[in-house]
């Protein structure tokens, strides 16, 4: 037999952020090099969940705050440049900004996947 322990909340995470930068509540938090920071354009960054509060990590080191994250299935703006369509439904799609996401993945990390296709939302499943 294992003695193996239960996470708290498996929902909530808390994550170290990197130097200088910062979060916002609401925002796609992504992990680059072990630490958080808001999603942005840019390729190997790992989306882990939502900024449950704003963190300014203005002048600190990598890692001298922590933000908490939710995992789940949250509401982003469909990017209009390179709207998601009904078509991407059940796929995987790409953090254009903090709250924006699009269809293709050149030059971007997956946010995460498409379970609805609003016009101007997309639902997506961060985990």
């Amino acid at each position: 037999m294992f003695d193996t322990e239960r996470w708290a909340d498996e929902y909530l995470i808390p994550l170290p952020v990197k130097a200088n930068a910062v979060i916002r509540q609401g925002a796609l938090v992504m992990v680059s090099g072990g630490y958080a920071e808001e999603a942005a354009p840019g390729t190997g960054k790992i989306a882990l969940g939502v900024a449950q509060e704003t963190v300014d990590n203005t002048g600190g080191t990598d890692g001298a705050k922590k933000v908490l994250v939710r995992r789940g299935v949250f509401r982003f703006e469909n990017d209009p440049a390179d709207p998601v369509g009904p078509t991407e439904l059940g796929k995987d799609v790409y953090a254009t900004g903090p709250n924006t996401v699009g269809k293709t993945g050149t030059g971007r990390s997956k946010a995460g996947r498409a379970l609805k296709v609003e016009p101007d939302y997309v639902w997506v499943e961060v985990w």
